[in-house]
């Protein structure tokens, strides 16, 4: 059997193992804000055999979950949907998808429609991330749809409209993700 020649969570199964476990125990340390069960996870899959690309991949992974955690914390960030802008803005599109698909789950109506464009959306970078372009291409025109008719529920997000842009002419480069201020 060859060896995969990148981090491929499609085609290889423990790169998918490790992309799954890693972001469901990031996501979790998220709710507890306590990086232990990320890092938990990380130690467990570093006590295997792994190719150079998978210890690569969780490296890189823990270091942007430590970045996430403490901008977080630096900006005192508790609210979950600002907290998934800070996710996206670290490249972590597939732990934004498992952010907020919990809180997706428990929406309804417009709030839920809107969710599932971001959550789409997400699902483009993830696939450009690994050269499937029509995926992307599938993904980017139904997240637009939804986003562009739902963006009224996206009042956390100060720059709805460059995240619509970028998905209408499916830009490989994701927008940063403006956090709203909100003056009381």
């Amino acid at each position: 059997m060859m060896s995969p020649e990148k981090f491929d969570p499609f085609t290889d199964r423990t790169a998918r193992d490790i992309r799954n476990s890693l972001s469901e125990a990031f996501v979790a340390a998220l709710g507890t804000k306590n990086p232990d069960a990320y890092l938990n996870a990380a130690r467990q899959w570093r006590e295997q055999n792994l190719l150079a690309l998978h210890a690569a991949y969780i490296d890189d992974r823990l270091l942007r979950y430590e970045q996430v955690f403490k901008v977080i914390a630096a900006d005192d960030i508790s609210d979950p949907l600002q907290q998934a802008l800070i996710i996206w803005n670290h490249g972590l599109f597939f732990e934004f998808h498992d952010h907020l698909e919990a809180i997706w789950k428990s929406a309804s109506g417009d709030k839920r429609q809107a969710l599932k464009g971001l959550i789409k959306a997400a699902g483009v970078y993830i696939h450009l991330e690994q050269d499937h372009q029509q995926a992307a291409q599938s993904l980017a025109s139904k997240a637009y749809a939804l986003l562009k008719q739902y963006r009224h529920c996206l009042a956390f997000m100060a720059n709805s409209e460059r995240l619509l842009n970028k998905l209408k002419i499916i830009d490989p480069d994701p927008p940063q993700l403006d956090i709203a201020s909100f003056r009381d």
